[in-house]
């Protein structure tokens, strides 16, 4: 009897999905510098870090805009891993239909995630645009969070920038 209510009980908890991956991918139809970044984050092997890939390219291939050509690895923490993958649980809670709105700048960013081949992923068109108003304060929030801990700036990626 008790293990038939233990085993209801574990149904009953929605368990949240595994996640060994989080990337995050930014590209603008108008942006020069740091026209496509990638960034994604997976556990190591050992499972005592995360391993972060940065890739930034600039729209042209140019001595002038060499300065936002990035492909550098770091490490992160667990705990930092854990909080970025925590914050994705919120994104279930998006409604699509107000999210999607046409874009003023350009700019696409996409989050996926997941473990397995088993992903999930949230593109938006210009998401920092009115982000309150459709519901992506945190989708916003953990794609700022991606960037500074992958030592990029902010606002030079991120930002309503026009080049």
């Amino acid at each position: 009897m008790t293990f038939a209510l233990i085993s209801c009980q574990k149904t009953a908890v929605k368990k949240q999905a595994k996640i060994d991956e989080i990337e995050f991918s930014y590209s603008s139809g108008l942006r020069i510098p740091h026209n496509k970044v990638l960034i994604n984050i997976s556990r190591s092997y050992s499972k005592d870090s995360a391993v972060v890939l940065v890739i930034s390219k600039p729209l042209f291939d140019t001595p002038q805009w060499k300065n936002s050509e990035i492909n550098k690895k770091l490490r992160i923490d667990m705990p930092t891993f854990e909080k970025l993958a925590e914050a994705t649980q919120s994104f279930e809670k998006i409604n699509m239909d107000k999210a999607h709105a046409i874009g003023n700048d350009g700019s696409t960013w996409k989050i996926e995630f997941g473990s397995k081949g088993k992903n999930k992923s949230y593109s938006f068109w210009s998401p920092n645009s009115d982000s309150k108003k459709r519901g992506l304060t945190e989708f916003v929030n953990l794609c700022e969070q991606i960037v500074v801990i992958s030592n990029l700036n902010k606002e030079e990626i991120l930002g309503d920038y026009l080049q």
